[in-house]
């Protein structure tokens, strides 16, 4: 027995050596014995897996590109500048570099703790009543729809070898949306391809079968509080009510005897993006820090981001002076952790049940119909309709197109799920296939409390797909009146810049959300049309017009005194002025006029 374990242990070695991942504690933890699972109830497995690059990686591995020539794939991060040539041959690729700065070190050692603060990918094997769900996390910024499919075949896969067979769309795959995580979208330059089989696939097979090989009896519960101290308001703030979303979950399986955490998944919104040193290193972000804090008693943590379009990171004390930057991050995800294990439980019974909606969105963005036949997004994105790629001939082509040559951004598809877990009052899971902003956030957390009253909801974003950011109609414009430079240039609006264009967010609600949650037919209307059958509702979509008008007149009034000129002249664009007259003489109702921020229009 002692030889067999010797040689098991050997070949676990020796496997993470050639993929430069390291599976690591299964589900019951050093010296503790899982309780064996029964019918019926929560049957609970999970595990990690290392995914830094190799040095190998990091300095650059050839690849072919456009049947022309090669160039050195290096190991790019995702989320500063922005490098759509990554699919040209030298010598063009090599302008590369002097757009992103690839990654220059392959893990970053904390002096302080000693340790090294590695990349990871996280896994865990969920299953009630003949339902099997598998929830997978990725310290990257975000991840293509191709890379999407990679990742769950290979942990259908892993598992049907097991003959305990998860389903590929009952996956769940989302990504931290760590700025200096691995760019799996291509607009950063993205990542070897070598990178991608042998280490993001092979250690998320392995883990599944880490965390199969682990499953025990578990017991589940649910924690919520609201903390606004991690997060921070960062988009114009046309409505002065708008605000992140300060909604902290935490998800908590843990041993049915032993009462030991199997699996703690933890769900916020706040962008990681507080890590872009000098040299250029992947890191988790904050999420290293709370993932630390949660598998402290053992067991292992996910980190599900939720709608962050519009939430920038704050917070976290040191008990030390002058943290660096990764230090910072690691205090903030520490106590982010440790507030959200300090929130009151209930406990989840065991009931599970996941239904999938398949939407098909359009690319609009005129960056996209740019970009992408250039073959910015081959190897990451296939924006190539279903209709086309289930012609069993042209499949092929068009896959060798995609793949090497460049593609014309029509449509994208993607899964948008719904988890229910612990039947009625329960808990409520929706994915979100990119960045959404808290309103769209709250729309959805609606339609999960109307459906399943009482019940607690949890929003996964970057979940299912990365299609960039999600903004609802009456917040998208590509025009900033603030000026600031959301996209290289003044006046332009970051997020509207990089999504899919207006038409994601309605699209979603009517072929995802709203058929998820079996809404009725009048949900089908905006919410803010719907308002309006309230007299004087703020939440009506003529309040949203005027809040936009005195939005504009300030941002323009401020922009005007800041370039020099008089103030009598800026004056004359300021929200008190002419357009709330305007209001009143159009005989709309004081509440609305009152929005535009003029006195006499309520007098």
């Amino acid at each position: 027995m002692r030889m067999l374990r010797m040689g098991a242990a050997l070949s676990l070695a020796m496997l993470a050596g050639c993929h430069s991942s390291e599976p690591v504690d299964g589900a019951a933890g050093p010296g503790a014995a899982a309780t064996p699972c029964e019918a019926g109830d929560w049957c609970v497995g999970a595990a990690r897996a290392i995914v830094s690059p190799s040095q190998e990686q990091i300095d650059g591995i050839e690849e072919s590109r456009l049947f022309l020539g090669t160039k050195l794939q290096q190991f790019n991060l995702g989320g500063y500048g922005i490098n759509p040539i990554q699919n040209l041959p030298n010598p063009f690729a090599q302008l590369g570099p002097s757009l992103t700065q690839p990654a220059q070190e392959r893990v970053h050692r904390s002096r302080r703790y000693r340790d090294d603060e590695h990349t990871w990918l996280r896994l865990a094997v969920v299953e009630q009543g003949g339902t099997r769900i598998a929830f997978v996390t990725l310290d990257a910024i975000g991840a293509g729809n191709l890379i999407q499919d990679g990742l769950r075949a290979a942990v259908a896969e892993a598992s049907c070898a097991l003959e305990w067979c998860i389903e590929a769309d009952h996956v769940v795959f989302g990504q931290t949306h760590t700025h200096a995580g691995a760019d799996l979208q291509g607009l950063w330059g993205g990542v070897p391809q070598q990178w991608i089989t042998d280490v993001l696939y092979a250690g998320a097979a392995h883990a599944t079968r880490e965390a199969i090989a682990g499953r025990a009896r578990a017991r589940a519960s649910l924690g919520q509080g609201i903390n606004s101290d991690f997060n921070n308001y960062r988009r114009p703030r046309v409505n002065p009510a708008d605000d992140a979303d300060p909604a902290v979950s935490l998800l908590r399986f843990e041993d049915a005897r032993s009462r030991r955490p199997i699996l703690q998944i933890l769900q916020y919104a706040a962008h990681p993006t507080s890590i872009d040193e000098d040299p250029r290193i992947p890191h988790a972000d904050y999420v290293y820090g709370a993932m630390k804090e949660l598998e402290r008693q053992g067991g292992v943590g996910l980190y599900y981001n939720g709608p962050i379009a519009d939430a920038s990171p704050r917070g976290g004390d040191c008990p030390f002076a002058k943290p660096d930057a990764y230090e910072s991050v690691r205090c903030r995800g520490r106590d982010l952790a440790a507030f959200a294990l300090k929130q009151p439980r209930r406990e989840l019974a065991p009931e599970l049940s996941l239904r999938n909606a398949n939407v098909i969105l359009p690319v609009t963005n005129p960056l996209f119909a740019v970009a992408a036949p250039l073959g910015a997004f081959n190897r990451y994105y296939d924006f190539t309709p279903r209709q086309l790629t289930d012609i069993p001939v042209l499949h092929e082509i068009l896959g060798t197109v995609t793949t090497q040559v460049g593609q014309a951004p029509l449509t994208a598809e993607t899964l948008v799920t719904r988890i229910s877990m612990g039947g009625a009052g329960g808990l409520e899971i929706a994915t979100i296939p990119g960045e959404a902003t808290n309103t769209f956030g709250q729309f959805i957390r609606a339609l999960a409390e109307g459906a399943n009253p009482g019940a607690g909801v949890m929003l996964f974003g970057l979940t299912q797909n990365s299609f960039g950011y999600i903004l609802p109609e009456e917040e998208f414009s590509y025009i900033d009146a603030s000026g600031d430079t959301g996209f290289l240039i003044p006046f332009t609006g970051y997020e509207e810049f990089v999504s899919m264009g207006p038409l994601t967010a309605p699209l979603l609600r009517l072929q995802g959300y709203l058929p998820l949650f079996d809404a009725s037919p009048i949900e089908y209307l905006p919410a803010n049309i719907r308002a309006c059958t309230a007299p004087g509702s703020g939440d009506c979509i003529i309040s949203d017009i005027a809040l936009q008008l005195e939005y504009v007149q300030t941002q323009f009034a401020q922009n005007c005194i800041d370039a020099g000129a008089p103030e009598a002249f800026c004056g004359l664009i300021d929200p008190k002025l002419p357009v709330t007259s305007l209001c009143s003489l159009l005989s709309l109702s004081p509440a609305i006029c009152g929005l535009l921020n003029d006195d006499e229009s309520l007098q």
